[in-house]
C-alpha cells in the first residue's frame, strides 16, 4: 500500500496542474495528478529550483533598486529631511 500525504498548493499551481493533466490525457497518456506530482518531485533538480528562486528574488530586488518615476509631484524626495531634521510643514 502506498503512503499518501496531503499538500496544499496555490490555486494558480492547481490550474497549472490541471492543464498539464489535460494535455497529457489528450496525448493519450492515462495518468493521475498524483502521479504527475510524484514524477516531477522524483526528477526534481535542487540546483534548478534554487536558480529559479534566486531569479525571482533578484527580479524583485532589481525593481526596488530601479524604481520608475511616475511623474507625480510629491515630497518623497524630502522624507529624510522631514524625519531627521526639524523642518516645518509648508502652510496651506
Amino acid at each position: 500500500m502506498l503512503d499518501t500525504a496531503s499538500v496544499k498548493i496555490s490555486s494558480d499551481a492547481k490550474i497549472t496542474l490541471d492543464t498539464l493533466h489535460q494535455k497529457l490525457r489528450a496525448a493519450g497518456i492515462k495518468i493521475t495528478e498524483q502521479k504527475i506530482l510524484d514524477t516531477l518531485i522524483e526528477n526534481a533538480d535542487a540546483a534548478h529550483i534554487k536558480k529559479l528562486l534566486r531569479k525571482e528574488e533578484n527580479t524583485a530586488l532589481a525593481m526596488l533598486k530601479k524604481p520608475l518615476h511616475w511623474g507625480v509631484a510629491d515630497s518623497s524626495e524630502n522624507i529624510d529631511r522631514y524625519v531627521y531634521e526639524d523642518i516645518d510643514e509648508p502652510a496651506d
